[in-house]
């Protein structure tokens, strides 16, 4: 059989699109996020996010260096659909690796040895949601989170789904959290390839680098629905120190730290 021929999808850049379809899912969302704080983008890498969800990708991988506002998009997001109702629930996931030295096992119940890795993404939501809110949703389950050993059999449905330090995931692990995903779903995947505490190779990008591999190749077990599927579906934006929002010392650090 001979083999197809397509073209690589370099997704770095926002794919062709009309302006009016760009403008109508643009407008659709400024009306959707009414009740929530407006996020500006600060720089390119932002804005490039923020077209791929307004796009309405279903996997987005926002990579790179730290403070450069990746999570702070993914609550945006999150916090925007949760309150125009266009989905049920936000869930919150994580790899459950241990940076370095640990203080020991937490008391409490899932959520309690949960909640410290949470803070961050926590105090995002609580911005745009307000806290009664979030508080408000919790308590009902609409906003929950879960570690990834407790996924399997899990479907995700009609929910953003936010998965922080993804770099820390196996392969196995993110291949797990990734065939969750169901109908009108989107998953955010954040993480820093610098600071990926595996032994080895970090399942986000080895699961980056297959979908490379799988757009260039187009092997004869995906149909051309399926790498349409991949094309469309599936983006990536890669943060630089450039990309930094914390300004000043914490710019200085950032760069000198991800460049040595």
């Amino acid at each position: 059989m001979p083999r197809r021929t397509r073209t690589k999808k370099v997704r770095e850049e926002v794919p062709h699109q009309s302006k009016a379809k760009f403008l109508d899912a643009a407008r659709t969302v400024d009306m959707q996020q009414q009740t929530v704080p407006k996020l500006v983008p600060a720089t390119d890498n932002q804005r490039l996010a923020v077209s791929m969800l307004r796009e309405g990708k279903k996997v987005i991988v926002l990579k790179g260096s730290a403070g450069t506002g990746k999570s702070l998009i993914a609550a945006w997001w999150a916090a925007t659909q949760l309150k125009a109702k266009a989905v049920d629930k936000v869930w919150l996931v994580r790899p459950a690796v241990p940076v370095g030295n640990t203080i020991g096992l937490l008391k409490g119940s899932e959520i309690d040895k949960l909640a410290p890795f949470f803070i961050q993404t926590i105090t995002h939501l609580e911005t745009f949601m307000g806290a009664g809110f979030l508080s408000y949703c919790m308590e009902k389950g609409k906003v929950e989170m879960k570690a990834v050993e407790y996924l399997r059999g899990y479907s995700f449905e009609n929910c953003v789904v936010i998965s922080e330090e993804s770099q820390n995931f196996t392969a196995s692990d993110l291949e797990m959290v990734v065939t969750r995903l169901g109908k009108n779903s989107t998953l955010i995947l954040t993480g820093d390839e610098k600071q990926n505490d595996l032994k080895g190779k970090s399942g986000l990008n080895s699961t980056v680098d297959m979908i490379d591999k799988m757009l260039d190749e187009a092997p004869n077990y995906l149909s051309d629905e399926d790498l349409e599927e991949l094309n469309t579906n599936f983006g990536v934006v890669t943060f630089t120190p450039d990309d930094c929002v914390r300004g000043g010392l914490t710019k200085a650090f950032v760069k000198m730290y991800y460049n040595n």
